[in-house]
């Protein structure tokens, strides 16, 4: 996904806290063909999934994934994917959040398999896709989400049978401080 070059950062530079861990499931494509900007659209509808919290990140989540919707674009030279999810989480006690999430995947030898569903793909390591998330919460127990940003890593895993999941892992992102 390009090189990445490490400086030293000054303390205004934002940070990443780990917070959430997310998976999702899927088995149907919806190929909506070529649309004006020039990409391949399609319409992965979720099948289900959790969203958990890690660590200390507060609120507390343990959520389950009831619906949802990747809307992939593949660009025209086919070398990656645009991710477009607006999906649907519920507690234990009913309450939900919606979630966006956008992003950029690699489509190469790894990927094409399992975002394709063949039968041979294999579950590769992190480090081909990452996103940015954002969640719109009603309820005074998840209002904070509201004001946090997050920053995913992302891969597909094979599951049983005709199943294709995706596992993101989520981090806070915590603003820079300082002058410099």
């Amino acid at each position: 996904m390009g090189s990445i070059t490490k400086i030293e950062a000054p303390e205004s530079f934002p940070t990443l806290v780990p917070a959430l861990r997310i998976k999702t499931y899927f088995s149907q494509k919806f190929m909506c063909g070529d649309v004006f900007s020039g990409s391949k659209l399609v319409a992965v509808p979720f099948s289900g999934g959790t969203i958990k919290s890690v660590g200390d990140f507060e609120p507390k989540l343990d959520f389950a994934v009831n619906s949802g919707t990747d809307w992939f674009r593949i660009d025209p030279d086919g070398s990656k994917g645009r991710i477009d999810v607006h999906s649907l989480a519920t507690d234990a006690q009913g309450r939900s959040i919606h979630l966006r999430l956008e992003g950029i995947t690699a489509i190469n030898e790894d990927t094409m398999p399992l975002i394709f569903g063949a039968p041979d793909a294999k579950t590769p390591a992190f480090g081909n896709g990452f996103q940015h998330l954002k969640i719109e919460a009603g309820h005074d127990e998840y209002k904070a989400l509201e004001g946090m940003l997050f920053a995913t890593s992302l891969r597909f895993t094979k599951e049983e049978g005709d199943l294709t999941g995706v596992e993101i892992r989520a981090s806070r992102i915590v603003p820079g401080s300082g002058m410099e």
